[in-house]
C-alpha cells in the first residue's frame, strides 16, 4: 500500500473529483450532516472555517483542505467490501494522527500531530480507469472541531510513515520497496523506448511513455527542449533525477544517453562481422601511406565530365494534413483549422494539474482557440474550467513564429489559463 498526502487549494474542485469522477462511492462521512449532497459537504466545511477565520487573521489559511490518497495493491484489497474499506480508512487516519516525528533528506524533524479523527472528513472510493485498481481519496478540513489547525508541514512524509506502519501491521509490502519496484519498471521502459527510437526526439519519447500508461509532465526552456520532467505511475510521481544510474535519464542527459545506448546496440549488432587486418593488408596500407607522404602519386587520367541530368519537371506540393474541429462556446461555434504538425505539438504539451476538474482535451480546446486568435473564447472556456487569469492585449503571434512554435506558445498559455486561480496567501 502506498499513500500520498497534500494540501488542497480548491475545495469545490476536489469535492467534485472525489464524489463524481469514476462513479465514486462514499465510504466515510464524519462530523458532517447526514444526507448532504457533495457540494453541501464542502459548504458545511467552509462554514466551520469561517467561524474561526478571525483567529487566523494574521496568518490566513491559504490551502483549506487536506487530501490523502490511499492505494492498496489489487492483491492486498482483493475481496474487500465497503466495511473493509471503512475500517482500513480509519486505521490509516489513527496512525496518521499519531505521527509527531519524520525524517526528510536525512534530517529528523519534530511535527505537531494532526487531529483528522475529530475533523470534518469524507472519503470516496475510486477505480483506476486504466488498471481497475481501487484506491481511496480523502478530504479533511484544516480546522478541527475544537477550532485548532491541522498542521500540514511535511504532510507527504507523514503519509508515507503512516503507510509503513499499516503495511507492517498487515504484513504488506513496504512502501519503499514498492517505490524501488516502480522506479525499476519506469527505468526499464524508458531505456526500451530510447533503444527503439531511430533518431532522438523528445516528443516521441514522451508520446511512447504515455502510450505505456505513464503521465509525463515537463518544464520547458528552449523550443521542444525540456529543462526537467517527471513521470507519474499510478498515484506516485518520480523526478527524472531519481531514475537510473548516474542520472542518465535527466532532461539534460537524455540525448547523450540515447547516443550511448545506440552505440552499444550497433557494436552488438556489427561486432561479429569485424576481423583484424591481415599481414598483407597491413603491408599494403603502410606502402600507401609512404607513397602519399612522398607525393609519389600515379598519373591520373583526365576526369570526364558527368552527363547533364535532365531537368526535373516541377510538381505541385502535396496538400498539408490538417486538423479540423468545431468548438462551441456559449451561443457561438468556432471553426478550427490547424496544421496537423502544430496540432500534434499542442497535444503533446498540454497538461492538467493534479486532481484538476478539467481534462487534457479541455485544455487542448483552449490551446486551439488561442492558435486561431479567438482569445476571448479561450478565456471564457478556461474560466468555466476553474482557471484564472486573462490574455494580455499585446499577446499574439509574432512575425518569426512558425506554426509549430506558435502551437507551443499556445499550449503553454492554455496550461497557465486553466490552472486554478489562487486568491489567498499560502501557509
Amino acid at each position: 500500500m502506498t499513500a500520498v498526502g497534500d494540501t488542497v487549494q480548491s475545495g469545490p474542485a476536489m469535492t467534485n473529483y472525489i464524489t463524481k469522477n469514476f462513479r465514486a462511492d462514499l465510504v466515510v462521512v464524519h462530523n458532517l450532516s447526514e444526507g448532504l449532497p457533495p457540494m453541501g459537504m464542502w459548504n458545511e466545511m467552509q462554514l466551520h472555517l469561517d467561524r474561526y477565520r478571525a483567529k487566523f487573521a494574521r496568518h490566513p489559511i491559504g490551502k483549506q483542505g487536506i487530501m490523502l490518497v490511499l492505494s492498496p495493491s489489487a492483491e492486498e484489497s482483493k475481496g474487500w467490501d465497503t466495511k473493509d474499506w471503512y475500517d482500513f480508512c480509519w486505521e490509516f487516519i489513527r496512525e496518521f494522527d499519531k505521527v509527531d516525528e519524520i525524517i526528510s533528506k536525512g534530517k529528523r524533524h519534530k511535527v505537531r500531530p494532526t487531529n483528522l479523527a475529530n475533523s470534518q472528513i469524507f472519503a470516496g472510493l475510486h477505480r483506476d480507469s486504466k488498471s481497475g485498481i481501487l484506491h481511496l481519496h480523502l478530504l479533511g478540513n484544516r480546522i478541527d472541531m475544537l477550532g485548532n489547525i491541522n498542521d500540514a508541514h511535511f504532510i507527504g512524509e507523514r503519509a508515507v510513515k503512516a503507510a509503513a506502519i499499516v503495511n507492517m501491521r498487515r504484513g504488506w509490502k513496504d512502501p519503499m520497496k514498492i517505490r524501488e519496484e516502480h522506479i525499476k519498471q519506469i527505468v526499464d521502459d524508458c531505456m526500451d523506448v530510447l533503444g527503439k527510437m531511430p533518431e532522438y526526439s523528445w516528443l516521441r519519447y514522451k508520446s511512447e511513455l504515455q502510450s505505456r500508461g505513464y503521465e509525463v509532465k515537463a518544464r520547458y526552456g528552449k523550443p521542444f527542449c525540456p529543462v526537467a520532467y517527471t513521470i507519474k505511475l499510478g498515484n506516485s510521481a518520480y523526478k527524472a533525477s531519481e531514475l537510473g544510474v548516474g542520472r542518465k535519464l535527466m532532461a539534460s542527459k537524455l540525448e547523450q544517453t540515447w547516443k550511448q545506448l545506440h552505440a552499444r546496440l550497433d557494436e552488438d549488432k556489427y561486432g561479429l562481422f569485424y576481423s583484424p587486418p591481415s599481414a598483407e593488408e597491413k603491408s599494403y596500407t603502410n606502402r600507401s601511406q609512404k607513397a602519399e607522404n612522398n607525393h609519389d602519386y600515379p598519373a591520373k587520367s583526365k576526369e570526364q565530365k558527368p552527363e547533364a541530368m535532365p531537368t526535373p519537371i516541377p510538381q505541385k506540393p502535396a496538400p498539408k494534413e490538417e486538423h479540423r474541429e468545431s468548438i462551441t462556446v456559449g451561443d457561438r461555434t468556432y471553426d478550427v483549422n490547424i496544421p496537423m504538425s502544430a496540432y500534434k505539438v499542442m497535444k503533446g504539451m498540454v497538461e492538467v494539474t493534479d486532481n484538476a476538474v478539467q481534462t487534457v482535451d479541455d485544455v487542448l480546446r483552449v490551446s486551439m482557440l488561442l492558435f486561431m486568435n479567438y482569445a476571448d473564447a479561450a478565456t471564457t472556456v478556461s474560466e468555466s474550467l476553474g482557471g484564472g487569469g486573462s490574455v494580455d492585449s499585446n499577446w499574439g503571434r509574432r512575425k518569426d513564429d512558425d506554426d509549430e512554435w506558435w502551437a507551443r506558445r499556445c499550449a503553454q498559455k492554455a496550461n497557465w489559463l486553466c490552472k486554478p486561480f489562487r486568491r489567498t496567501m499560502k501557509r
